[in-house]
């Protein structure tokens, strides 16, 4: 499995240079203190995903963008062989399979929800979209005043400018796969 410290720390650094930001000011975009991207940036520090997800919307890119490393022509992914991005405290596991591609504007995500989780997501930039596939289990699905229960077999797309809940209700695993479209 590879290391994915430093290549986040190296991707972070160089998307603020570009964007032009100083530490705290994206720490301020981001709501995560300039000491912890200082950290990142250096390599001291494995951010959590909710942390990622803060950073790569105040630095308005694709969370994939924070975790891409050189991609081949093809490229054949094994989930066992990648590192998991988890949260503390949380039941949510991620598996990036495939990192965002400008020209195709989205990166897909293999998760895992461990029973009775409910994992707040944040919202990604104006007009980006979530598709999901539910591989195994139960995932109840909340965005706006809407709650979708979805099993094995059902795949829901939604509008992911905006908050978005994932729960499973239930005493098993739920696995599903997650597309993330940027417009």
């Amino acid at each position: 499995m590879n290391d994915l410290t430093p290549i986040i720390g190296e991707n972070l650094a160089q998307l603020r240079r570009q964007k032009g930001f100083s530490l705290d000011r994206l720490a301020e975009l981001s709501g995560v203190s300039k000491a912890m991207i200082g950290q990142i940036e250096r390599g001291e520090s494995n951010p959590t995903v909710n942390t990622l997800w803060k950073i790569a919307a105040g630095l308005h890119v694709s969370f994939g963008k924070l975790i891409n490393t050189e991609k081949p022509e093809s490229e054949l992914v094994r989930l066992k062989e990648l590192e998991p991005l988890k949260n503390d405290n949380e039941g949510l596991t991620l598996y990036l399979l495939f990192s965002f591609d400008q020209e195709k504007r989205f990166e897909i995500f293999s998760a895992i929800l461990a029973p009775g989780t409910i994992h707040e997501g944040n919202p990604h930039e104006i007009g980006a979209e979530e598709y999901l596939l539910i591989t195994e289990g139960v995932l109840e699905v909340t965005v706006g005043m809407k709650t979708n229960r979805l099993s094995a077999g059902d795949a829901l797309r939604f509008c992911a400018d905006s908050p978005h809940i994932y729960h499973n209700p239930t005493n098993n695993v739920t696995r599903f796969q997650n597309i993330i479209y940027y417009a």
